[in-house]
């Protein structure tokens, strides 16, 4: 009895959870991929960490990668040439461009939300000549 409850669980868990990929506009609306953009993380950007979480601070804006949520991918410093990285100015243009987009598609005067539903953001770290990570993160707010 109790494997069958733990298994209900655990479907249920995995039925009624969030794809992190896409995002909507209101309940029940159309599923749109989320844009995807990278960021580089510079030598003058603070970075706080607390044990399994670690804060970016890039440009008044505040980024938080949790260890056992987000990913984090290491590779080689050539595999930048395949990614484009952008400034932040130009994360915060992407992003209210695809809000504008979007709601223009469905006929909606929403006003731009303060959390950042549209976008997955990743910034990128150098750790030495040839190596870098990607780190997944949620792009908290603005610090202004």
């Amino acid at each position: 009895m109790r494997k069958i409850l733990l298994l209900m669980i655990m479907v249920s868990n995995f039925v009624f959870s969030q794809n992190k990929d896409y995002y909507t506009l209101e309940k029940k609306g159309n599923k749109y991929p989320k844009i995807v953009r990278y960021v580089f993380l510079n030598n003058g950007d603070k970075i706080i960490q607390d044990r399994n979480i670690i804060f970016f601070n890039i440009k008044n804006q505040r980024f938080k990668y949790i260890k056992n949520y987000h990913k984090t991918d290491t590779c080689s410093f050539s595999s930048l040439k395949k990614i484009k990285i952008i400034t932040i100015d130009q994360l915060i243009k992407d992003e209210y461009k695809e809000h504008l987009k979007r709601t223009k598609e469905n006929n909606l005067k929403i006003p731009a939300p303060l959390n950042h539903y549209n976008s997955k953001v990743f910034i990128i770290e150098k750790v030495s000549s040839e190596k870098i990570i990607k780190y997944e993160v949620e792009w908290i707010y603005s610090i202004d």
